[in-house]
């Protein structure tokens, strides 16, 4: 069933304003030359499939080419959309934002600029813009990044933690659905915690550089260190943590520990072990780090960039953890190899 049947014409070819000089729509208002000038626009943000503005010469354009997955990694253009309304709506002008059906994509960059004017949460800034147009509906990915958005406090930066681990869960999606890993974002090697970060394009690396002055201010937040050579290894802003697991009860009965309850069970009725009392994680799971080689395959081992030893694996499908836990994706280093 498509838009055009569920809702009336009207509202595929109008577009509505939302705040005094911001409106949506979809695409059939921004093809229309005569419409878009009787309304006033002075400048269009086009979130489609499409690279190419309609009237370059007539408008001021801002093209974020991104389908309407729920995968697509919208958040990172909150920033400059954010500042691109702002820019036209503080000299006089109007915005119009649109995409294909004016009902996810471009809903979810209005929604992110009410939120950080309004003070709205993700959820009522969609209320007030299906109040004006029903139609509106993010997809279940957009939407978990519009709350995203709010949790970080409209700051999408790589020192935020929980932005930091998005960005890590949308590379492993990347990588499960396409089996490569687009744009991919790495935490900084703690030797070059206080180089800049570099600009990522398309099939491009970057790296997360946290502020270094915050690393090592304690013992800690030291970094995680090689046990063999003492090379410093990942930044504890980078180790992720977990809620641990059922111990040996979480594994597969061939996959369990043999020799985790031997005494206990020789010399204990068994009907009294209890298989769920181990659930120590016997390993760190980290960030991906930049040093890390062979990243763009599905699964590799991680060694000392150093002395070469074995510190770990990893694996962007997910490993599960010896206490239970399946993490995804992982990057663990055994604790038998690395000091904190």
């Amino acid at each position: 069933m498509t838009f055009q049947m569920l809702f009336p014409g009207d509202m595929m070819r109008e577009m509505q304003e939302i705040v005094p000089g911001l409106y949506l729509s979809g695409a059939a208002p921004a093809e229309s030359l005569a419409y878009l000038q009787e309304i006033g626009i002075t400048h269009i943000i086009q979130v489609t499939d499409i690279k190419t503005p309609h009237f370059p010469g007539d408008f001021m354009y801002k093209l974020i080419c991104v389908p309407d997955m729920e995968e697509t990694n919208l958040i990172k253009h909150f920033p400059d959309t954010f500042s691109f309304i702002s820019g036209a709506l503080a000299k006089g002008g109007k915005v119009l934002v649109h995409c294909a059906a004016g009902a996810s994509r471009s809903v979810t960059v209005v929604c992110a600029y009410l939120m950080k004017t309004q003070n709205m949460s993700a959820a009522d800034a969609l209320l007030h813009i299906q109040a004006l147009r029903p139609i509106a509906g993010p997809n279940d990915g957009f939407m978990t990044q519009l709350n995203l958005y709010g949790d970080i406090e409209y700051d999408v930066n790589v020192n935020r933690t929980a932005y930091r681990r998005f960005l890590i869960a949308s590379m492993a999606a990347q990588r499960e659905m396409y089996g490569y890993i687009e744009d991919m974002t790495l935490a900084a090697d703690p030797l070059n915690a206080g180089a800049r970060p570099s600009a990522a394009g398309p099939s491009s690396t970057s790296s997360i550089h946290p502020n270094p002055s915050t690393i090592f201010a304690s013992a800690s937040q030291r970094p995680l260190k090689c046990k063999k050579c003492r090379r410093a290894l990942v930044a504890r802003v980078s180790v992720v943590t977990h809620t641990p697991g059922q111990g040996q009860s979480s594994f597969e009965y061939r996959k369990r520990d043999a020799t985790l309850n031997v005494t206990e069970a020789i010399h204990t009725d068994i009907s009294k072990i209890n298989p769920v009392a181990s659930t120590v994680c016997q390993s760190y799971f980290i960030e991906p780090v930049e040093w890390i080689q062979e990243l763009h395959g599905l699964e590799g081992k991680i060694s000392c960039p150093k002395c070469d030893s074995k510190l770990g694996t990893f694996n962007w499908s997910g490993e599960q953890c010896s206490c239970g836990t399946w993490v995804t994706p992982a990057f663990m280093m055994h604790k038998g190899k690395v000091d904190g």
